[in-house]
């Protein structure tokens, strides 16, 4: 296996579309995109509802003699279905190179949706005590081994459909889903949280958001069964060629270089999201002042500007190239992150939901350039492989964890501007990494 396999470029002035997407007609690329995006809905919509509700499951789930210590408990679980996301890359990236990207994608989409409803089902500790914790801990570690496989395989699908010279903008639209999905469970939360009484959110209130989980669940899998695979991957099928052991075909001295940049891509995305869209409501709470359905409608307000940003941010990176891109999104970052906090740490509510949309502007930046660029790094036979195991690597160090570490530092250092200074941190590393990088948006995704 050569790099030449897959460092295919488009003919200049040649038909935009690679081999891979010819036969696939516009309607047929638009069902394609809805049926990825349908299912990444669904699995992103827990993690939003997990985050919104955050001071409400540390409420129902963990013992209230410290607040503090049963949020930190809270967001400890949730970092620990990141830390699933790895084996869940070691799982579904083979099996999505060897069954198929479009059969993979329908399991992982119902184990989802089946933990996510379970996780409704669980008494509070006050009825089973430590069993409540721990019962969560598990479905929790369910959704994180299902998140492994699900947008790595969704933007392959998606990529591998698609034309070279709108790959990026297409391929960003299961980030659109990413964010709508997270603004759909924190809109419920906010409904809940305005709506019912502290009581009453603790009693009942907080187990609809799962509930939920169910429809959208079936919508989704209703759609993705009616859409066949890629032609990269039945050629690759029928040629005979898909690899026996995909993770050992990953790690060759050819594959780790692309590897490396693939986690370094989704470093300035992981962080800054996870951030915004789970450890933003409980700040505003904790740390901010602010009435808890306060921070939800700011976080709302930042998801907007996402969704604005992530597809214009795609169609960028086609034009500009995806390792442009990357650079431009780490140094958006660099100049607005600080006079972002400045805004959070004013005191009044309306400038601190415009800091929130503010820092979204970078993120969006990354997101939209994150999921092409990195999918363009890998060669067929280990594409789901690869991506699967470096985005579940990246998220399991970076993402779960950065609500976590976020509020340790608030709290251990009493510096609000704490979260500014490790997001930059983050950010600095994959900017380094951009000079060394190939661009690849002209990159051909067969062989």
């Amino acid at each position: 296996m050569s790099n030449a396999t897959h460092d295919v470029s488009v003919p200049p002035g040649g038909d935009d579309l690679p081999v891979s997407a010819s036969e696939t007609e516009a309607p047929s690329r638009r069902r394609v995109v809805v049926a990825a995006s349908a299912g990444t809905f669904v699995e992103y919509y827990d993690f939003a509802i997990y985050g919104a509700l955050a001071t409400t499951l540390a409420a129902v789930f963990f013992p209230q003699q410290d607040p503090t210590v049963a949020i930190l408990s809270t967001f400890a679980v949730f970092a620990g279905a990141f830390a699933a996301r790895p084996l869940g890359g070691l799982i579904w990236g083979p099996l999505g190179d060897r069954i198929g990207r479009q059969r993979t994608l329908v399991i992982t989409i119902t184990v989802m949706t089946i933990a996510t409803i379970a996780i409704g089902l669980i008494p509070s500790y006050g009825s089973i005590g430590v069993f409540a914790p721990i019962l969560l801990v598990l479905l929790r570690l369910v959704q994180g081994i299902s998140a492994g496989g699900e947008l790595p395989g969704a933007a392959i699908f998606v990529g591998e459909h698609s034309p070279v010279r709108r790959r990026g903008f297409l391929v960003s639209w299961l980030q659109v889903s990413n964010v709508l999905a997270l603004l759909t469970g924190i809109l419920i939360a906010a409904i809940l949280t305005t709506t019912l009484s502290q009581e009453a959110l603790q009693t009942w209130g907080w187990r609809i958001p799962f509930f939920v989980a169910g429809p959208l669940g079936l919508i989704g899998l209703y759609v993705r069964r009616r859409v066949s695979d890629t032609p990269s991957f039945k050629a690759l099928k029928e040629a005979g060629a898909t690899a026996r052991s995909p993770i050992k075909s990953l790690f060759t001295r050819e594959n780790l270089r692309p590897f490396v940049f693939a986690m370094a891509l989704a470093a300035p995305t992981t962080v800054p999201y996870y951030l915004l869209m789970t450890y933003m409501p409980t700040f505003f709470r904790s740390n901010l002042k602010f009435s808890q359905s306060q921070g939800l409608w700011a976080v709302l307000a930042a998801g907007v500007v996402l969704v604005v940003t992530i597809p214009l941010a795609g169609r960028l990176s086609d034009r500009i190239g995806r390792r442009n891109a990357l650079m431009t999104a780490c140094a958006a970052f660099f100049v607005l992150t600080f006079p972002a906090w400045a805004l959070l740490t004013s005191g009044h509510f309306a400038l601190a939901a415009l800091g929130m949309m503010v820092l979204s502007i970078p993120c969006g930046l990354a997101m939209g350039n994150l999921l092409s660029a990195a999918i363009e790094q890998f060669p067929t036979e280990v594409r789901y492989t690869g991506f699967a195991l470096s985005l579940g690597l990246c998220v399991a160090i970076f993402s779960g964890t950065a609500p976590y570490i976020s509020a340790a530092l608030v709290s251990g250092t009493g510096n609000l501007f704490s979260p500014g200074f490790y997001l930059v941190g983050v950010v600095l590393l994959p900017f380094i990494a951009s000079f060394f990088m190939h661009d690849t948006s002209k990159r051909s995704l067969v062989g």
